[in-house]
C-alpha cells in the first residue's frame, strides 16, 4: 500500500485487521451514546476510573482459515486424527504444541506477495524514506497481532484513555484448525519462560486465553489462487459496506476517484476526538499528533512494552513497528 503522512491509507487489509478496526469503530459509536450516570447497554463505570464492558457483553471472532504467521505454521493432520483431538480436549484448556524451532517466532507479511517470513535477528527499524526508495514495508503477521490483542486488548491505545482493555472471548476457524498450534500462536507462547508475563502486567491487563474452536462443517481442499486485492468492511450502524483497494490502502468510490477509508488512522483519530469532545474530556484533545495521543496512554504502553520484551526474551524475535512519521499527523 501507499504510505501516508496524513494517516489516510490502510497499511494492512487482511480480514482480521479490518475486522478489528471495525470493532474499534463500533466502540466509538457506542461511546457516542454514553452519558455519565445514565444506563448504557454496553458500558459501566470501572474501578480504574474509566469505563468497562458489562459482564454479559462478550466478543467473538470467526476467521475462515488459520491466520497468517505462526498460527498457520504446521502440517495439517488428517481429518480423523484432528477430530479425535477436538473431542479429547476442553477448548478453554489450552494444550499448546511446540514441535519445531520455527514455531513461535514472530513473522512479517510479504508486501506484494503471499505468506510471512521471520524477523531477522539484526533487524533495526523501518524508515519512511527507505520504504519510499523501494524497501519493502514490513507488517506483523495476523497471528502476531492477534497474540498482541490477547495481552493489550483489542481496543488499542486511543480507546485505552477511555476504557479498560477488551479481550476476545472466543476464536473460531473454518479451515486449518489445530488446537495445539493455534493455542501456541494465539497466547501460550507468551506463557512460557520466566518471569510470568502476568507479573509484568498491571490490572486490568493480563494474558488472555480465549476459547478456541472450529466450525462443525467445513471444506478441506486447499485453494491455490492468489488473494484478491479488494477488501470489504461494514460495521453496525453503517448505511452500506465500504470497498477498499488493499494495494493502495484507499477506498474505491469509483474508477476516477479514491478517498481515505473509514478504517484509516485518520478517521479513527477523528472518531476519538469527537468522542472525547462529547464526553467532556478536554485534556485528551490537546495532543499535538496522533502518535502523541497513543503514547500518552501510559498503562497501555506499559503492557505493550511487556509484550514486546516477552517475545524477545523467549527467543521469538523482534516486534517490527511502522515508521514513526506515519503517526505524526494531527
Amino acid at each position: 500500500p501507499q504510505l501516508s503522512l496524513e494517516g489516510n491509507t490502510v497499511n494492512d487489509s487482511h480480514a482480521e485487521i479490518i475486522t478489528r478496526r471495525g470493532f474499534i469503530r463500533f466502540m466509538y459509536k457506542q461511546l457516542q451514546a454514553y452519558r455519565p450516570g445514565a444506563p448504557h447497554r454496553l458500558f459501566e463505570p470501572s474501578p480504574s476510573g474509566k469505563l468497562r464492558l458489562k459482564d454479559n457483553i462478550t466478543f467473538h471472532l470467526y476467521i475462515s482459515t488459520a491466520p497468517c504467521g505462526d498460527g498457520a505454521l504446521f502440517s495439517p493432520r488428517d481429518e480423523a486424527s484432528n477430530n479425535a483431538a477436538l473431542n479429547s480436549i476442553d477448548d478453554r484448556t489450552h494444550n499448546p504444541t511446540f514441535t519445531s524451532a520455527a514455531q513461535g517466532l514472530v513473522r512479517t507479511k510479504m508486501e506484494g506477495g503471499e505468506g510471512t517470513i521471520p524477523v531477522e535477528e539484526d533487524f533495526t527499524v523501518q524508515t519512511f524514506d527507505g520504504i519510499q526508495r523501494g524497501e519493502r514495508l514490513r507488517t506483523m503477521s495476523c497471528t502476531d497481532k492477534l497474540c498482541r490483542w490477547n495481552v493489550v486488548g483489542m481496543q488499542g491505545a486511543l480507546l485505552s484513555h477511555l476504557m479498560d482493555p477488551v479481550y476476545l472471548d472466543s476464536l473460531t476457524l473454518g479451515l486449518l484448525y489445530d488446537h495445539g498450534h493455534l493455542a501456541r500462536a494465539m497466547c501460550c507462547r507468551l506463557a512460557r519462560g520466566v518471569p510470568d508475563i502476568n507479573s509484568l502486567l498491571s490490572k486490568p491487563f493480563y494474558l488472555n486465553h480465549p476459547w478456541l474452536g472450529r466450525v462443525t462443517v467445513c471444506d478441506v481442499p486447499r485453494e491455490t489462487q492468489k488473494t484478491k486485492a479488494l477488501s470489504v468492511n461494514w460495521c453496525f450502524g453503517d448505511a452500506e459496506p465500504e470497498v477498499t483497494d488493499g494495494t493502495l490502502g484507499l477506498c474505491c468510490t469509483s474508477i476516477e476517484k479514491t478517498l481515505f477509508s473509514r478504517c484509516s488512522k485518520r478517521n479513527l483519530y477523528d472518531n476519538f476526538k469527537q468522542v472525547c469532545a462529547d464526553l467532556g474530556k478536554q485534556d485528551l484533545l490537546n495532543f499535538p499528533t496522533y502518535g502523541k495521543a497513543k503514547t500518552a496512554a501510559a498503562d497501555f504502553q506499559t503492557a505493550k512494552k511487556a509484550l514486546i520484551k516477552k517475545f524477545k526474551d523467549n527467543g521469538y524475535g523482534i516486534w517490527v513497528s511502522k515508521p514513526p512519521e506515519e503517526e505524526m499527523f494531527s
